[in-house]
C-alpha cells in the first residue's frame, strides 16, 4: 500500500507500540485512493493525554484501529479524497459515524459504511449511498468523542427537528 525506505513498520495503535521504532518522515501512496485522518488522545505520563494524528490509508486498517481504540480517546475521523480540477489538491471532509459492514455485506459494500459531517444519507467505502443501519451500532460517532462539541446522537436531532449543538 505505502512506498517506504527502510523496511515497514508495524500497522498497530501507537499506545501499543514500543518506543524505539522509527517514525517515517514521509510516506507515498502509489494509488490515488482516499487516506484517511485519525485524530486521537494517547497517554504520556500518569494523568497526561496528548493528541496525535495518524495517516490511514487502507479502509481495512482503519476499521482495525477503530475496533481496538478507546472511543472516548478518539477526538476526530476525516477522510481525504483526490479532487479533480485545475490543479492538484485534495478535499478532506469530516466523518459522523463508521460502521463496520454486515457479514455478507462486505463483498459488495467494502469494509466500511461511513456517514459524513454535512450528511444523512449512509455511503460506501465507493461513496455510494445506501439506505439506513437501523438496529446497527457504529464502530465511531463523532458526537460521542472527547474533541468534538458534543452533538445530538442523530435518532435524538431527527426526533427534536434539529442537528447539531447538543451543548
Amino acid at each position: 500500500m505505502f512506498i517506504t525506505t527502510e523496511g515497514c513498520a508495524p500497522i498497530q495503535h501507537p499506545s501499543r507500540i514500543a518506543s524505539k521504532l522509527r517514525r517515517y518522515e514521509v510516506v507515498t501512496q502509489a494509488l490515488e485512493a482516499p487516506w484517511y485522518l485519525l485524530v486521537y488522545d494517547v497517554a504520556c505520563g500518569k494523568r497526561r493525554k496528548v493528541s496525535q494524528t495518524s495517516l490511514v490509508g487502507c479502509d481495512d486498517v482503519l476499521v482495525a484501529l477503530l475496533e481496538t481504540m478507546n472511543p472516548v480517546d478518539i477526538r476526530g475521523v476525516g477522510r481525504l479524497d483526490r479532487c479533480h480540477g485545475s490543479g492538484p489538491s485534495w478535499c478532506l471532509k469530516w466523518i459522523d459515524a463508521v460502521w463496520k459492514p454486515g457479514h455478507g455485506e462486505a463483498r459488495t459494500v467494502g469494509p466500511l459504511l461511513l456517514r459524513f459531517d454535512a450528511e444523512s444519507v449512509v455511503r460506501d467505502a465507493l461513496l455510494r449511498p445506501l439506505g439506513e443501519l437501523a438496529g446497527r451500532r457504529p464502530l465511531y460517532e463523532a458526537w460521542q468523542c472527547a474533541g468534538r462539541r458534543r452533538r445530538v446522537p442523530p435518532q435524538d436531532a431527527r426526533q427534536s427537528g434539529r442537528r447539531g449543538d447538543g451543548g
